[in-house]
């Protein structure tokens, strides 16, 4: 399953693999690699070590999962799957998905997109959501080409690193949906033709 390497529409190689805690600084590198209007509706600052010492502790309790994408030995992509263990939404996991400028478009944004809904099967999870802003236009369009359906809408609920404010966007999937289509086997060999 993991590591694993996949050719991209554009014939570029990239190699998957979770993260681990070796992972944390060349992930760094990659956040810090990013224009700031990429970074600018996160909700932390993800160029700082601190983010990637939480992130690593929750990758090792367990409540967290990261997939990397990396090409000639660089990370491009980056997709987060977390979730609590307790309370009433045990059974909702929520995804986060950045990729490297250069990458968008090739089939990797789709790739990765799949990666994690397949990750929340394995999971035994029942739902997944997004969350973005009403001017991530092209996010909302990858989700929705996911199969992610448009739940909520809240007025004003971001506040930018320039202290603006934004509409969120709450996207769901449902993974019966996910296992209805692909099958409980969840092939990992997909490739990204239809990306």
């Amino acid at each position: 399953m993991y590591p694993r390497t996949v050719m991209l529409k554009d014939q570029r190689e990239v190699e998957l693999w979770p993260m681990t805690a070796d992972d944390a600084e060349t992930l760094l590198e990659f956040y810090r690699s990013l224009p700031p209007e990429d970074l600018l509706y996160l909700r932390e600052d993800v160029t700082k070590p601190d983010s990637m010492t939480r992130w690593v502790d929750d990758i090792e309790s367990e409540q967290s999962w990261h997939l990397l994408a990396a090409c000639e030995g660089r990370i491009v992509a980056d997709v987060e799957l977390d979730h609590q263990y307790y309370g009433w939404s045990q059974h909702v996991g929520e995804a986060r998905l950045v990729v490297d400028p250069e990458f968008r478009g090739s089939g990797l944004s789709m790739l990765m997109g799949y990666e994690v809904l397949a990750q929340a099967a394995d999971e035994g999870l029942h739902k997944v959501l997004v969350q973005m802003t009403v001017d991530q236009q092209a996010a909302v369009s990858l989700f929705q080409k996911l199969g992610f359906q448009h739940e909520a809408l809240l007025k004003e609920h971001v506040l930018d690193q320039h202290g603006q404010l934004h509409d969120l966007i709450i996207m769901a999937y449902f993974i019966d949906n996910f296992l209805t289509q692909y099958g409980t086997a969840l092939n990992h060999d997909k490739t990204t033709d239809d990306c």
